[in-house]
């Protein structure tokens, strides 16, 4: 899927924007407050993570923000909170999809966000949401 049809994908999810390839590369190149980054080779090179990273950049354009290799950054805890909607996206599509490996995968990272000291201060239920929606059995 390109970065076109992505675009295209997010509309049924509600999120509409345009996103440049100079913004997409610029958001995902920049820095992070989070150590375990996934490369850009991930991302582009697997749907699921460009839905979400393009959803993201959606998200925070529609907040206001304008995308530079330093948004993820300065837009904290903004970011964070797009990241949650985003994820949310990501495991519809994946759902949609029949992913089910993915989601198990998602799950196991979303398991580990209570502990995360850059969760913002009341996102815990949208964490705990997403788990409910989509984790079933798979954290079990």
């Amino acid at each position: 899927m390109d970065l076109r049809e992505v675009l295209e994908r997010l509309r049924e999810y509600g999120l509409r924007c345009s996103v440049s390839p100079e913004e997409l590369l610029a958001y995902i190149q920049g820095p992070s407050y989070e150590d375990d980054r996934v490369t850009q080779e991930e991302i582009l090179g697997e749907e699921l993570l460009l839905l979400h990273e393009a959803a993201e950049i959606c998200i925070l354009k529609n907040m206001g923000y304008r995308i530079t290799r330093g948004t993820v950054v300065e837009a904290y805890p903004d970011t964070y909170r797009a990241h949650l909607i985003a994820l949310g996206i990501e495991l519809a599509e994946a759902e949609r999809l029949g992913r089910l490996d993915w989601i198990a995968r998602r799950c196991r990272d979303l398991a580990s966000y209570f502990d995360d000291p850059h969760l913002p201060s009341g996102m815990e239920d949208a964490v705990s949401q997403l788990i409910s929606r989509y984790c079933g059995g798979v954290l079990t």
